[in-house]
């Protein structure tokens, strides 16, 4: 999931990796497509302006076992540097690939836990917990009590997948009040989903039907969606056709939920949307405008979480694109679809004008690097 706090992104959903940006979605207004009739889909690949510090084209030769080694000791050194970068954003991404790094980034992440900036705090928590960080534990029992409630809420989710019993009732709180940011609501779903409780599921079901007024529309969309994931983990399979639903997004504003969806497919793996989304990454409204990039993008990730790399076209379609956002998620793609042809082009982005860019593109690296080598990180 995604919320925000502090201008910081915290990603809930392993993926995004981080690289799944739903910020900045394309407001495009092509027609509401039509559902796939099947998965053979005829594969589009639009040209991208190139941004001004990147290098044109993504065809390189085929890096050795050697090179890609190289090539993740730099990713390694891009982590360690933008956890001092004094954007808060680019530091918690820094602390979300340490964390995939093991014991070498183990001081990266320690010193996250301890972050001014509560997002930054919040996105170590969730690292270290996904990644069972032990030496952690400790600091994360601490930010139960911290002032940020999205730490508290990364904390508790952090010792519960150390095998730890956190009390999750300030979660109830989060996800029910009158008060509470939609964020924060959407945040408090996801972590209930992670923990594994079942009980959990009438509180969430209940949650999602109850509207707060103040909150827009939007915001309601994506909190039932998240409320829907949650379910689905915790083993209620029902929200999965309101999921699939939001696939088809009938208005611009509706594509920040159709991104989500995506994004949620990708999580619980389901595989009967497989077709929707080859059909979607491809589909052209009678304009002939494709899906906006984000949603591409999103599309190729969720089908490498499924066991399906062939996606990572459309990440070359935009890894030198000219928006930032874009090439940090075509970056992300990258390390989910783990071949060992886009090593060189997650090289060049190492040195991308925007350290952001630069951060993704180092956690893709190493997440590929261990998905090549049959470790499958969160």
């Amino acid at each position: 999931m995604k919320s925000a706090t502090n201008g910081l992104v915290i990603a809930g959903v392993a993926a995004l990796a981080m690289g799944q940006m739903l910020s900045g979605c394309a407001k495009n207004t092509a027609q509401k497509p039509a559902a796939a009739s099947g998965g053979d889909a005829v594969a589009s690949k639009a040209a991208a302006k190139p941004q001004a510090g990147a290098t044109e084209g993504v065809a390189a030769a085929v890096p050795d076992a050697v090179r890609i080694a190289e090539i993740r000791e730099k990713a390694l050194t891009v982590i360690e540097q933008s956890a001092n970068n004094n954007d808060g954003q680019v530091r918690g991404y820094a602390a979300d690939a340490a964390g995939m790094a093991g014991r070498r980034l183990g001081p990266v992440l320690m010193k996250a836990l301890d972050d001014p900036a509560p997002g930054v705090r919040a996105m170590a928590a969730m690292a270290a917990g996904r990644n069972r960080v032990s030496e952690a534990s400790a600091r994360l029992q601490s930010l139960t009590n911290d002032e940020s409630a999205f730490v508290r809420a990364s904390a508790i989710f952090g010792l519960k997948k150390m095998g730890q019993n956190p009390d999750p009732s300030p979660l109830a709180g989060w996800l029910t009040g009158a008060n509470v940011p939609a964020n924060l609501r959407s945040h408090a779903a996801w972590v209930l989903g992670e923990m594994g409780e079942r009980s959990a599921i009438a509180m969430l079901k209940e949650a999602a039907r109850v509207r707060v007024s103040k909150d827009r529309a939007s915001d309601v969309a994506l909190f039932q969606l998240q409320c829907g994931e949650a379910r689905i983990k915790l083993g209620d399979n029902d929200p999965i056709e309101g999921v699939r639903a939001a696939l088809f997004p009938a208005r611009p504003e509706d594509f920040e939920a159709a991104v989500l969806a995506v994004q949620i497919i990708g999580e619980v793996k389901d595989r009967g949307s497989i077709d929707q989304l080859i059909y979607l990454s491809s589909y052209k409204d009678p304009q002939g405008n494709l899906m906006p990039p984000e949603f591409r993008l999103a599309c190729s990730t969720a089908l490498a979480k499924m066991g399906l790399d062939q996606g990572s076209f459309v990440a070359d379609e935009y890894a030198t694109n000219g928006s930032e956002t874009i090439r940090q998620q075509a970056a992300s793609v990258y390390g989910y679809t783990a071949k060992a042809q886009h090593f060189t082009t997650l090289e060049t982005m190492l040195s991308d004008s925007s350290p952001m860019v630069r951060v993704v593109a180092a956690s893709a690296i190493i997440r590929a690097h261990a998905r090549m080598n049959g470790q499958r990180l969160p």
